[in-house]
């Protein structure tokens, strides 16, 4: 952890730009020190932790997409599954890092409003707003931590805020086991304090359902994932998938959206200009994989799917679904559609199989996007119903961050990274190096072994 950018975040939050996230007009240049002092200023800090999520999570995302086999640099096509190195050449490049310290600048706002909104008291704030306001950066920080731990292996676990530079040397990496145990910890937290309210650009108990079901699938506790993904599931009249498939992304908190990441003209997606044309304004660093884009084409497996990727010029294909020009376009961070998918494979995967309720989510979400059914027979094997999921799951949720953590996750990596990059046969590269600058800001921060 780079406790000098911590640092300078527990300075001031800057904040500015979160208009879209929630509706106040927030501060600028908050102090931490006297930001919160009463149920105003708690607000405006929670919207500095959104800002900080914002900040991370499109970066962590692309990156994830590049080294999985679903985006290429453009310039590189042909190197599928790119190696991962620990210090990089450009400002982002995510052959070596995710965002690590911008994860860190969004754990310690959200460790701000933890702890000092629990000292206030209800002279200062209402008590409703007090539960929703720590519930949201509960959540928000349960968020973080998954996305670090899945990308990096254990991490630092920093839970107060941070007030010095120095104020946490000599803090060391956490398991990978210890690491799920406090994300866990938070969202048990946050599940306490929300409501079941639906603000899909906010945290509720729905978003809470929905990152448990994600994060007990991860732990091979199917029992929960397919309970949590049920919770999610069952609102019916909060949550439904949307048709045709592009809706979900053209169209800002649709139906299908569990908990998303808004941005406008002024308050821009991080991400875009990596993925759109120099015609629309982008630089095209990335486009999808071709191989790939042929099965997003294929009637039989993208379906609707297809409508991901556009052709260009050149005869590769551009991702569309962050493609606003204005940069208004959302980040989806949780939807119905994975809900169904993560029920599926935990369906499939419990003690005693329950294939038939397995296909018919699976179906439900192949029957949305216009591709024909599974169909099992009595031949059909657990593991057949698991590919197919692996494949749909690679189809439905292309180019949100998944693939390389679901590969991983079920033990599959050295077979298919592998099989592109002999590198990957190595469970040491199954997660991202620490980027080398952060090593060297901090003498307590081990970098995982297979970069050393």
């Amino acid at each position: 952890m780079k406790k000098k950018y911590l640092f300078m975040a527990a300075i001031a939050f800057a904040i500015t730009s979160c208009n879209s996230v929630l509706e106040t007009t927030p501060e600028t240049t908050i102090s931490d020190a006297v930001v919160i002092s009463d149920e105003k200023s708690s607000l405006a800090a929670l919207v500095g932790v959104y800002d900080g999520i914002q900040g991370y999570y499109g970066i962590n995302q692309l990156a994830h997409n590049v080294i999985s086999d679903n985006l290429v640099n453009s310039t590189a096509p042909g190197n599928i599954i790119p190696t991962l190195v620990a210090s990089g050449t450009s400002a982002f490049d995510p052959t070596s890092g995710a965002g690590y310290s911008s994860v860190y600048v969004a754990i310690n706002r959200a460790n701000f409003v933890i702890n000092k909104t629990a000292e206030l008291s209800s002279v200062s704030i209402k008590d409703a707003s007090k539960k929703q306001y720590m519930g949201e950066a509960y959540f928000l920080r349960a968020l973080a931590y998954f996305d670090l731990v899945r990308t990096y292996g254990g991490v630092p676990l920093i839970l107060d805020p941070t007030n010095s530079p120095t104020q946490f040397n000599g803090v060391k990496r956490s398991t990978v086991t210890q690491t799920y145990a406090q994300i866990l910890l938070d969202l048990n937290a946050a599940d306490s304090l929300l409501t079941e309210a639906v603000v899909r650009n906010r945290a509720n108990k729905f978003s809470v359902y929905a990152l448990k079901a994600r994060f007990y699938l991860y732990n091979e506790n199917w029992d929960k994932a397919e309970e949590y993904a049920t919770k999610v599931i069952a609102n019916s009249t909060g949550f439904k998938l949307v048709k045709p498939y592009s809706t979900f992304y053209t169209t800002a908190k649709s139906t299908e959206s569990i908990f998303e990441l808004t941005f406008s003209a002024s308050d821009k997606n991080p991400i875009y200009t990596y993925l759109l044309s120099a015609a629309e304004g982008g630089r095209l660093d990335y486009i999808a994989e071709a191989g790939f884009v042929a099965q997003l084409l294929d009637a039989t497996k993208g379906g609707a799917r297809k409508d991901l990727v556009k052709p260009l010029p050149s005869g590769a294909y551009a991702v569309t679904e962050y493609g606003n020009q204005d940069g208004s376009s959302s980040l989806f961070v949780l939807r119905l559609a994975e809900q169904y998918l993560i029920r599926a494979e935990a369906r499939a995967k419990k003690n005693i199989p329950d294939l038939a309720n397995a296909v018919i989510d699976l179906n439900t979400i192949k029957t949305r996007s216009d591709v024909p059914s599974f169909v099992a027979t009595e031949t059909t094997t657990t593991n057949d119903v698991l590919l197919a999921i692996e494949n749909e799951r690679r189809y439905e949720l292309a180019f949100e961050g998944h693939r390389f953590s679901d590969i991983v996750r079920t033990g599959r990596a050295a077979t298919v990274f592998g099989s592109l990059n002999s590198l990957f046969t190595d469970p040491g590269r199954w997660v991202f190096p620490i980027p080398y600058k952060e090593i060297v800001a901090d003498p307590d921060l081990e970098q995982n072994p297979a970069y050393k």
